[in-house]
């Protein structure tokens, strides 16, 4: 890297620093700070979207796929781009006329104010996970850049994610969010690849180098792309982080429009993130499959650009940093704490403590994929059957969904020490006792009184506040 390289990367951290100022400004109140004040266009959310679904393990996990498994591994980030797929042609709409904060204040309109409780820790444990596993690799990142030791490098530029999430909340994420879309899209569409393309002599190049199964779309196997669908598909679709961008939108047009565009860029970024792996494989044979995507844009990118590149992959850890933090500061403040939701003073209160305790976490922990793969797993076989049963079976009740959590969560751990935390099977397993238990309670139990239900629908099709 020469000297114009760590300008660059010096620039876009002042700048994502700048943002945080600007978004003080103007979070004038608490619906500002945690959803932008309802108020994005089209562009700018799909921009926002995109970029808190992009993370660590749609960029060097994605990369380390394509180095080790070919076109096969990118079905692996194509399932995250799937979520949130489904989650706009399903859900964005809905969720958007709600007026909703968090995906536990959903549950309890809908159903009873434990199941918001209970679910409520389950999304803020899985957000504050994917924000840990995040910084750490965001820390290597910066390590990798600037020789630091990755406690120093974590405290760093974590550090300035949650400076800019600090001061203007939602407002600067967003801001950031589009520079950092803008950075991604440059860095790695029309830098990066095109450049490595170019090294390896263009696809025939590529293909003559690589033998034939990197070529084999299901060369990893069914049941690892059936894993990924189970773990990422579903988990996506009722991700807090995720629910609270849709939040954003000034309308449910622009919510589903934008959840469905958003959802097809991550398609495509998983395509251009495998085929960065693969390129890193054709050049590299004989590096760390982990450092795959650093060490193809040292070798591929001329000097100017490999800054551009490194700037546009912290970005994508640092938008869903950002977006993690945020989300599990909303869930605990608004659902568990339940604290007073019109004072900025808590938010920034509530965002502080919980990105000083995803550094620490990160400093001291280093790995926390285990921890990861159960909160995944929790949040995607126990949730998202009382949640989709909330907007489509009637009949589904309280009693129903608590006992469905329950249930599906005491299910997941037990199996867990039987198959592993990284199988699918528990997830599987928990998503069929959920749904069997669920039915089963529910048509047991008292129906969901009809006064609740006609406000409940009435919030679906009205978009406008109610006295529920």
């Amino acid at each position: 890297m020469g000297t114009i390289d760590f300008i660059i990367i010096f620039i876009y951290l002042v700048g994502m620093i700048f943002a945080g100022f600007v978004g003080m400004k103007k979070a004038k109140n608490t619906d500002d700070y945690l959803i932008s004040g309802r108020s994005l266009s089209l562009p700018i959310f799909v921009c926002c979207i995109a970029t808190v679904v992009i993370g660590g393990g749609a960029t060097f996990g994605q990369a380390t796929q394509g180095y080790n498994n070919g076109i096969s591994g990118m079905w692996m980030v194509t399932m995250f781009g799937l979520g949130v797929l489904a989650l706009g042609f399903l859900l964005s709409s809905k969720l958007s006329n709600l007026r909703i904060l968090t995906i536990g204040e959903m549950l309890k309109l809908r159903y009873d104010d434990k199941a918001q409780w209970i679910s409520s820790i389950i999304s803020a444990f899985y957000t504050i996970m994917v924000a840990v596993t995040n910084t750490i690799a965001l820390g290597a990142c910066v390590q990798t850049i600037f020789g630091w030791s990755l406690p120093v490098s974590i405290l760093f530029v974590s550090g300035i994610c949650i400076l800019y999430t600090l001061l203007g909340g939602m407002i600067s994420i967003n801001i950031t969010d589009v520079v950092q879309f803008i950075l991604m899209t440059i860095a790695i569409f029309f830098v990066l690849i095109p450049s490595g393309l170019a090294k390896v002599g263009g696809f025939s190049g590529l293909q003559a180098t690589l033998p034939e199964s990197y070529f084999d779309p299901f060369a990893v196997g069914g049941m690892r792309i059936f894993s990924w669908f189970v773990l990422f598909t579903l988990g996506l679709m009722i991700g807090q982080d995720i629910w609270q961008r849709v939040f954003t939108a000034k309308s449910n047009k622009v919510a589903k429009q934008g959840t469905i565009i958003g959802g097809i860029y991550v398609i495509f970024w998983a395509g251009a993130m495998t085929l960065a792996g693969m390129l890193a494989m054709a050049l590299l044979p004989d590096i760390n499959p982990q450092n795959a995507l650093s060490e193809i844009t040292v070798a591929v990118a001329p000097h100017g650009f490999i800054g551009l590149v490194f700037a546009g992959i912290m970005s994508a850890f640092m938008s869903t940093i950002s977006g993690t933090v945020i989300a599990s500061s909303t869930l605990i403040i608004n659902d568990i704490l339940k604290l007073n939701g019109d004072s900025l003073k808590h938010s920034r209160i509530t965002v502080i403590v919980i990105g000083v305790s995803v550094m620490v976490i990160a400093i001291v922990i280093g790995n926390v994929l285990t921890a990861l793969d159960i909160a995944y797993a929790i949040l995607s076989g126990s949730i998202t059957i009382p949640v989709m049963a909330a907007f489509f079976w009637k009949r589904a009740n309280w009693q129903g969904a608590l006992a469905s959590m329950a249930a599906s969560s005491i299910v997941i751990l037990a199996t867990m020490v039987i198959f592993g935390t990284s199988s699918p099977f528990p997830i599987l397993i928990g998503i069929a006792v959920s749904f069997v238990t669920l039915i089963v309670v529910s048509l047991l139990t008292t129906p969901t009184p009809d006064k609740q239900m006609e406000l409940w629908e009435q919030k679906l099709v009205d978009n406008k506040p109610s006295n529920f």
